[in-house]
């Protein structure tokens, strides 16, 4: 995975959690061009297919808050695999769909996995990488994912003209198989989500809210009967409050909202959301606008729309790597600003527009776009404690089907305005008078952005979160008494190629409970503690009950413990040493070190800045300082 330094195993479960995530993300395109032979084939009228996307959304929506719960019950090992092979099981029923409904079924089966799997799979990449990588992380996440509903049009095209639109499903179906065997081989459960409960008044509180609320948006635009759109969205939102207001009361909530106490989680949910709704609003609106009024072919609009898609990718690579370095600010303000260029040059889009004009300004759209989500994601997601984060990607992900539904409803309610507006005109001229009145709606969306990156989205060192703005613990006298004076700058470490033997040695002389794990440089590759050591005695001893009751442990018959030490002493410290490594920065807060030390049960927490070793913080050390602190209070 290049500079992400992270370990062999590790990359390989990130491809596998990719290759699911960039499979559902083009299954969601992927189907479009079909529709119209799905028509022919299947007797049914416009109004009716549309269907197959609105209730993929709709689907999604309702199960997306419930995934942290599953996340919480079941082996993400066996959550991702259970997932996948639902996905793989809905793509078989819709490719052999005798009639609509059972299509239809087939797609709602897909979408109750994706809105597990794309969850799960944000978390787990989160949290394989350090909070000093995240960004980069994510950025190779949106370059790899970004590309798959960019190519879903062309190549669902291809493959409906040369083999039949049930040829997507049954292609579906055996890269799922891939996908799963994949998984089966290599991916290993993350065992840090807490266990949640469900409640059912939640279930059906969000479930019934999120349908009403996204059912009137989906439906504002076609209904002849505005109103009842209006009241569905009403008692969508009425019965989404309730929900929210239910999980602050529960022990165990389903999702736990807390999320949004955060300012910078919360900045970023709106910032994120928002760009959600200009993405898909602008998804159906480019298509329209360079078919209907510049008369060009409908490949023609797929390649004017790739330079964008493309450069979106590669931006979200660059500003993940751009927020790792300089922090958020620097690189939120830039893509603000290509945002507003973008937008504001689609708002002069008209009738007879140059395609070069069109091609750049939609460009510098998607990169704005995409140079803004990954990083305010990550800064946002950055501000909370590991165990949220299952729970800040449901969140996220279930306001950008909000965002989505409301960007689409919005666009093309502007769009029928300002063509009824226009009565003077006739032909193309109306519906580019309808399209320009939808532009312009995105050009205030963008500066709404803006002045909430402006305003709201800052570093690190400015932010005025509780838990991060604290560098110092103040004792009664008044004097500060900074984290950096309890770091250990000489902790013990163990080079990557040494063997258990040398480990062995190093805890039997100093009597150190854990020695870091680290290269030639000092980059941090793991931890071995001496419960390691002694692991490898007891995780492999048979365990028996005598006729007395008790519980017998012995070693197995064939091997004995001279011959075990002997074959321990050749094993290499990163066989088993702990991969994922909780670690800190320098600047971190003397109360977020204690709450890690303590919420973690650990003994030593490794200080890293930009993924190398700096020192480490003793639980002793800091037990040490409360105490004199609290002499000095009592005094």
């Amino acid at each position: 995975m290049g500079s992400l330094k992270i370990s062999k195993e590790q990359a390989r479960m990130v491809m596998v959690l990719l290759a699911g995530a960039v499979l559902v993300v083009l299954n969601q395109t992927l189907l479009s061009p079909a529709l119209p032979s799905i028509m022919q084939h299947m007797s049914v009228n416009e109004t009716t297919v549309q269907w197959l996307s609105s209730a993929y959304s709709l689907t999604e929506a309702v199960v997306i808050p419930m995934a942290a719960w599953f996340m919480g019950r079941f082996s993400t090992r066996k959550l991702f695999i259970s997932s996948m092979s639902l996905f793989a099981a809905g793509s078989l029923v819709a490719a052999l769909a005798p009639f609509f409904a059972v299509l239809l079924l087939g797609r709602i089966m897909q979408a109750m996995a994706t809105g597990i799997l794309m969850v799960m799979v944000m978390a787990l990449i989160l949290l394989t990488f350090p909070r000093e990588s995240r960004g980069q992380a994510m950025g190779l996440v949106g370059l790899v994912i970004a590309f798959a509903p960019a190519a879903g049009p062309t190549c669902g095209g291809l493959l409906v003209d040369m083999v039949g639109w049930r040829a997507l499903f049954g292609i579906v179906v055996a890269i799922s198989v891939v996908v799963i065997l994949c998984a089966n081989r290599f991916l290993v459960s993350y065992e840090g989500f807490k266990r949640t409960s469900i409640d059912p008044l939640s279930v059906v509180l969000s479930s019934l809210g999120l349908i009403a609320l996204l059912y009137g948006l989906s439906s504002f635009t076609s209904s002849t009967n505005i109103v009842a759109c209006v009241v569905l969205m009403l008692v969508g939102l009425v019965l989404v409050a309730f929900f929210a207001l239910r999980q602050f009361k529960l022990e165990e909530p389903m999702l736990r909202l807390e999320v949004l106490k955060s300012r910078r989680y919360r900045t970023a949910f709106f910032v994120v959301g928002l760009l959600q709704a200009v993405l898909v609003g602008l998804s159906v609106l480019m298509p329209l606008y360079i078919q209907n009024v510049l008369g060009l072919s409908a490949t023609m609009s797929g390649l004017m729309t790739l330079p964008g898609a493309v450069l979106g990718a590669l931006m979200g690579l660059v500003s993940g790597r751009m927020f790792d370095k300089t922090g958020v600010r620097l690189v939120a303000l830039v893509g603000a600003g290509t945002l507003l260029v973008g937008a504001g040059g689609m708002a002069t889009f008209g009738i007879a527009s140059p395609i070069v004009l069109v091609i750049t300004f939609y460009a510098f759209t998607s990169m704005g776009m995409q140079m803004l989500t990954t990083p305010i994601n990550t800064w946002g997601v950055n501000s909370l404690d590991n165990e949220l984060v299952q729970h800040a990607t449901a969140t996220t992900n279930t306001m950008n089907q909000v965002g989505a539904s409301l960007g689409t409803a919005l666009i093309m309610s502007f769009s029928a305005l300002g063509a009824s507006l226009a009565t003077q005109q006739s032909g193309a001229e109306v519906l580019a008078s309808g399209y320009h009145l939808s532009y312009l709606v995105i050009l205030v969306i963008a500066l709404t952005v803006g002045l909430l990156v402006l305003l709201s989205v800052k570093n690190k060192k400015n932010d005025k979160e509780p838990a991060q703005a604290k560098s110092a613990v103040v004792d009664s006298h008044g004097v500060q008494h900074t984290v950096m004076e309890f770091i250990d700058k000489n902790p013990l470490t163990i080079p990557v190629g040494a063997h258990m033997a040398d480990a062995a040695h190093v805890f039997g002389s100093t009597g150190a409970s854990g020695l870091i794990v680290v290269d030639d440089n000092r980059m941090v590759k793991g931890f071995l503690s001496n419960s390691d050591l002694l692991k490898f005695f007891g995780d492999e001893m048979e365990s028996i009950t005598g006729t007395n009751g008790f519980l017998v442990t012995r070693l197995p018959d064939d091997e004995s413990v001279l011959e075990r030490v002997s074959r321990l002493s050749g094993i290499e410290v990163q066989e088993l040493a702990t991969k994922n490594v909780v670690s800190v920065g320098p600047d971190v807060s003397f109360e977020e070190a204690c709450h890690v030390l303590a919420e973690k049960r650990l003994k030593e927490l490794p200080v890293v800045k930009d993924g190398k070793l700096v020192g480490s913080l003793h639980r002793n050390d800091l037990v040490r300082a409360i105490s004199f602190m609290l002499e000095d209070a009592h005094a």
